[in-house]
């Protein structure tokens, strides 16, 4: 059995979060962390201890050239999601990448192009899809129980950039790309409606703001923000469905949680991250009823009465449970040839074009149409 040689370049919040991910999987005995990347020699060093990772290196020019790897994961910030992405790929290893893929669609369409040309298998880290529930839901659709489906509508939440002193690289453009609170978790979330009703965003109509136009980066620097707080997207899908999106980052008492509701003719089904564990089932005139992560479909009452032995894992451990099955499939893909799930570097193209469509339809306040050429 062949054992992937993995390695990750940039070590900050979600790079430490893969890097769990890699190390529960390493005793599955088809791959193992070989290498890691930073800027930070010191930081990557106490890494390396800690977890025993054989090497590390601050130039990842360097390591893909120095080291046999098979796979590499990126996690650095979005501006150098192209070159990064580029070198692993042309370097013929294959490639996980953090979203949004690129900042900007010539970028996502070029990886996407480079990945077919090369035969090599990407992934983009939209882990939503790895939630147990998820793929029950997508069942139900599939199916018909909800009938024909007229909408999907909700939200993704947070409020960690909520005060002018909350600072992060992403509300500067320079570093995070033209859209932020869009493409940071607006992302996820048009990834999650496209997968669960398997039809694409034909066109869109989106409103962006900024609400805090000027955030302190530090005791003596101000700097003006160039990039949306807070988004509102109407969407029309292929076969007529349609779609309601708003995103924010400065909504107060939601640190972090996406939440939507599909609307069919026969039911209609909610799923928020607020209980990850089940999904409401309504029909017209009858008792709410839940779906759990089993699939198996009862009455509320019935839910609340178990509520203790269903509770489980909590909302995190769930999150960082769904970012192990995303990365341990698109592994298993690889070594054994596992069907996919996972979002690959034409759907992350895809969802740049989405996020390009959003932008210009705030600036020509109209609708916009988003291609998808050979994508």
């Amino acid at each position: 059995m062949k054992k992937l040689r993995v390695a990750i370049i940039g070590i900050g919040k979600i790079g430490i979060s893969h890097l769990k991910a890699i190390k529960a999987i390493e005793p599955l005995g088809y791959a193992e962390l070989a290498a890691i990347c930073s800027l930070n020699p010191n930081k990557i060093k106490s890494l390396c201890d800690d977890y025993d990772i054989p090497v590390w290196y601050t130039s990842y020019q360097e390591m893909l050239k120095s080291e046999s790897l098979d796979l590499v994961h990126n996690c650095t910030p979005n501006v150098l999601h192209y070159d990064v992405n580029r070198g692993i790929l042309e370097a013929g290893l294959y490639a996980l990448s953090e979203k949004p893929l690129t900042i900007d669609s010539q970028q996502s369409g070029a990886l996407m192009t480079l990945a077919k040309n090369r035969h090599l298998k990407t992934a983009v880290n939209f882990v939503y899809r790895y939630y147990p529930i998820i793929m029950h839901i997508k069942e139900l659709i599939s199916k018909g129980e909800l009938g024909t489906i007229y909408s999907i509508h909700g939200t993704y939440l947070q409020d960690w950039l909520l005060f002018n002193h909350d600072y992060d690289w992403r509300v500067e453009s320079r570093y995070g790309g033209p859209s932020r609170a869009l493409a940071d978790i607006g992302s996820h979330w048009i990834d999650i409606a496209e997968f669960l009703l398997d039809r694409r965003v034909e066109s869109i109509a989106a409103d962006l703001a900024t609400f805090i136009p000027k955030r302190i980066r530090s005791p003596s620097e101000t700097i003006i923000v160039d990039t949306e707080d807070f988004a509102s997207v109407l969407m029309r899908f292929e076969g007529g469905i349609h779609g309601c999106l708003t995103v924010s980052q400065v909504s107060a008492g939601r640190s972090n949680g996406i939440s939507f509701e599909i609307d069919g003719s026969i039911a209609s089904l909610r799923w928020s991250q607020e209980h990850p564990e089940r999904a409401s089932l309504k029909y017209r005139e009858e008792e709410e009823l839940f779906i759990d992560e089993k699939g198996t479909i009862s009455l509320a009452n019935e839910l609340e009465e178990n509520k203790e032995a269903n509770a489980g894992a909590s909302k995190q451990e769930r999150f960082l449970e769904a970012q192990q099955r995303m990365i341990d499939n698109f592994y298993r893909s690889i070594v054994f040839d596992d069907v996919p799930i996972y979002a690959d570097f034409e759907q992350g193209h895809r969802i740049v074009k989405i996020i390009e469509a959003a932008i210009e339809s705030n600036k020509k306040e109209r609708w916009i149409h988003s291609r998808h050429e050979g994508a």
